[in-house]
């Protein structure tokens, strides 16, 4: 006997994302994106999920648009009167609903402002739409007011102190002049974005721009700098390629490549001798430039290669340690390599080691001898050395190929510790049965 079973659809829930949010009275909040969300002007009978104080707001001015198939949102202007500006375009009314939906990235500004950007209106609003900021983020201002010069940077003489260790000692400064107002990037290592562009030395600064340096965000305002406590923050990937081809076009390899990772995932990327995986993994890496886009927290890695090549990165197919050098010297003789002196002094790279070590659980065997420890406590130095550095993304192509079981076994566990430490680990690999 058969029973017949209505089974029902539930869509997938869906992942966060942060709105950063300043109105008319010009402080930051922030709200949680939690699939379709309405936004609007607050007004007593407001039926708007996220409302703001502003009279050039409609009541149902626009809508962000959750497609959980993709883990994407999106944004719609509902034809309001004075529309909705992305990246510093206005969306253009495409039928009685409203705009296209536009795809929305890790640091896209959405404004509702004057159609001169360059001269806000006293109660305009910006959004950051962000997926890597945590809810419960912490901002802090610093005043604007009768200051003539504001140096940014991770040291401690700095107007602005940014608690943020892929900042440089000094990596920015603002000056206002007569010419109006600049930010000049002072030769950093990680580089400077104004509104998702580069700063390719300096760039004009105008009101309620937003500043990326690193992993902290700054919000430039007529009076007020907003700026987060960024820390060290975890990554969101995604990758849409649209073919990658070689003899001069006539052979494409891999094509029709969409999908998004988030920290903590580890992904499995299976196919025979010959599918691709090389391919995609030099697309990834930036090594081998396909058509198509690989986006990190926001930033096209093959338009920001010099600054973002570090975020993404092989890990060797077995880690070696030096059994006769003590776990400290190890970890310090990687910081030497990996983090330039130039921008990190003995105490910045003391301070990242002691950081990994605790977070770990190894800071009590900084003294040890290699050799004088359990596999299990080599597998954590093992994933300490791999962390000094401050990639995001690490891809491993084919690391059990010429490894016994036991080692194979050991490099695997390795990776898995590294995803969870909010890590995206990609691994390559033609044998399913030994990568499970």
């Amino acid at each position: 006997m058969s029973i017949e079973k209505t089974v029902y659809y539930t869509p997938a829930e869906a992942k966060g994302a942060t709105l950063v949010v300043i109105d008319k009275a010009k402080m930051p909040k922030q709200v949680e994106l939690r699939g379709d969300m309405t936004f609007g002007r607050e007004y007593p009978q407001s039926t708007s999920d996220i409302r703001v104080n502003s009279s050039i707001v409609g009541r149902n001015h626009g809508e962000f648009i959750y497609d959980d198939s993709s883990d994407t949102y999106y944004y719609i202007d509902k034809n309001s009167i004075n529309g909705t500006f992305i990246n510093g375009n206005k969306l253009a009314p495409y039928n009685q609903r409203g705009s296209k939906a536009v795809e929305l990235f890790d640091g896209d500004i959405i404004r509702v402002d004057r159609s001169n950007l360059y001269d806000p209106h006293p109660e305009s609003v910006i959004m950051m739409f962000n997926r890597s900021l945590s809810p419960d983020e912490k901002w802090e201002s610093a005043s604007t007011k009768g200051k003539s010069k504001m140096t940014i940077g991770r040291g401690e003489s700095n107007y602005i102190r940014l608690d943020d260790i892929m900042a440089s000692r000094e990596h920015a400064v603002i000056e206002y002049g007569e010419r109006g107002t600049a930010i000049f990037d002072r030769n950093s290592q990680n580089g400077i974005y104004v509104n998702g562009r580069k700063v390719n030395g300096s760039m004009p600064l105008f009101c309620n721009d937003v500043i990326r340096i690193a992993n902290t965000f700054l919000i430039f305002t007529d009076n007020a700098i907003f700026y987060n406590h960024a820390g060290e923050k975890a990554g969101l990937l995604s990758v849409k390629i649209e073919k990658k081809a070689v003899n001069h076009g006539k052979k494409i390899l891999i094509k029709d490549i969409n999908f998004q990772a988030d920290s903590g995932e580890f992904i499995l990327i299976l196919g025979g001798s010959g599918a691709g995986k090389t391919t995609l993994v030099n697309a990834i890496l930036g090594d081998g430039k396909a058509d198509g886009k690989v986006m990190l927290d926001g930033l096209n890695l093959y338009e920001n290669f010099n600054t973002m090549k570090s975020q993404i990165g092989i890990v060797p197919q077995f880690i070696n340690l030096r059994l006769n050098d003590k776990v400290n010297s190890t970890l310090m003789d990687i910081a030497d390599i990996k983090l330039d002196k130039k921008y990190y002094s003995k105490q910045d790279k003391r301070k990242r080691i002691d950081d990994i070590m605790n977070r770990l659980g190894i800071k009590n065997l900084e003294n040890h001898l290699i050799s004088q420890l359990s596999g299990g406590q080599k597998k954590k130095v093992s994933v300490a050395a791999q962390l000094v550095g401050f990639q995001k993304v690490f891809i491993c192509d084919e690391p059990d190929s010429g490894l016994d079981a036991a080692s194979r076994m050991q490099q695997m566990e390795i990776l898995k510790e590294i995803s969870l430490s909010e890590k995206i680990v990609m691994v390559i690999s033609h044998e399913p049965d030994d990568a499970i």
